[in-house]
């Protein structure tokens, strides 16, 4: 368990990838009932359902895996992270500014 709170990253982006409004418009998209079949959206069902699945899991596993890596790869796993988070939302806001300057 990590004690140094100087060293916590919140990913608040964390949610919003497991169910983001791409994810949530290709499942709507992929259950058409005027372009798919039935068997088709029992597939797009079973995969939603799959990856739902492998994500409960991996939550239910993050205290043993947490425990079998230790507490410094942890806080370097924490740092790369929010690193790439930052250089993500960076990426965001420098695309926003260019589209709405047109250049």
């Amino acid at each position: 368990m990590i004690k140094d709170y100087e060293h916590v990253t919140i990913f608040p982006i964390a949610i919003p990838s497991i169910a983001s409004p791409g994810a949530i418009t290709a499942v709507v998209l992929l259950t058409d009932n005027h372009k798919y079949d039935i068997g088709q959206q029992a597939i797009t069902t079973l995969i939603v359902l799959l990856v739902l699945a492998a994500t409960y899991l991996l939550l239910l596993m993050a205290r043993k895996i947490q425990e079998k890596v230790g507490e410094a790869a942890i806080i370097v796993i924490s740092k790369v992270m929010g690193l790439i988070l930052a250089s993500f939302a960076i990426q965001r806001i420098l695309s926003g500014i260019k589209e709405y300057f047109n250049l």
